[in-house]
């Protein structure tokens, strides 16, 4: 009898590693596994845009502001203009209204082959109505794409200080890490390669990837220069400039309405 009750705790002990293993793995296969892929050569190129947030996701909110609702206003207003132009073709990474996580966003673009990836966000200081500037994230140093995400930064940012925004930190890049809940920020002259994870995006794209911070919605100065139509109308012809200098191609002018004649 005793050799019956340790058989039977044997083939329980048994079910349950084979059962946690089973889940282990099962859950390590359900893991997004995204194929690398070239990046093209000639146009026209594909340009993923991800608005930040999304679906019950708003992002940050202050003075009646939703930064999902400036995020798609401002990639809105990307994808018209790099949709006019032959050279391009832009995607988005989720549509209006709609959630999707890190990996949906990155499976849209890696389905689209995209060139590029460039993610826009608007900033939040809880702490004080002071904060105020641009900054962006590209991808790490050590990991690849570092170098073209890294130019793009620079174009990006230097379109933004020429246009009177105040570049925080440095340039106005920097890289962003996480070590448990706290967040490292440091500037771009600062190349050391890390381990730390950085953001989503960055970790799992695929292509050239930065994650931008278009203003602070906390700060009123900000808000009323790059948070409203007129403002992301603003920022988006800055970022479509920096992409058509990235792919070294002419921007499309904008066509001239014909004036209208007399007794028509």
């Amino acid at each position: 009898m005793k050799f019956s009750f340790r058989k039977l705790f044997l083939v329980c002990l048994a079910c349950a590693v084979c059962g946690q293993i089973g889940f282990l793995l099962q859950k390590k296969l359900s893991q997004p596994v995204f194929t690398s892929y070239s990046l093209q050569e000639t146009p026209p190129y594909v340009v993923a845009l991800d608005a930040g947030h999304g679906g019950f996701d708003t992002g940050a909110n202050y003075a009646s502001l939703n930064e999902v609702e400036v995020c798609e206003e401002t990639v809105d207003a990307l994808f018209n203009l790099l949709e006019e132009n032959d050279a391009f073709i832009p995607v988005r990474t989720r549509e209006n209204g709609e959630g999707a996580n890190i990996s949906q966003r990155v499976e849209q673009a890696v389905e689209a082959r995209a060139s590029l990836l460039v993610s826009i966000h608007m900033n939040l200081d809880p702490s004080t109505t002071q904060s105020h500037g641009f900054e962006c994230f590209p991808i790490p140093p050590g990991r690849k794409w570092n170098e073209k995400s890294m130019q793009f930064a620079e174009l990006v940012a230097q379109g933004m200080g020429q246009a009177g925004h105040r570049l925080r930190g440095s340039n106005g890049i920097r890289f962003a890490y996480y070590s448990g809940k706290q967040k490292l920020i440091v500037d771009a002259e600062d190349t050391r390669e890390r381990t730390l994870k950085s953001f989503g995006i960055l970790e799992q794209s695929m292509c050239p990837t930065v994650l931008i911070e278009q203003c602070f919605l906390s700060n009123e100065n900000d808000r009323k220069q790059w948070a409203d139509t007129q403002g992301c109308q603003k920022a988006a012809e800055i970022y479509y400039s920096a992409i058509c200098a990235y792919f070294d191609v002419s921007e499309t002018p904008h066509p001239t309405p014909e004036p209208v004649k007399e007794g028509w």
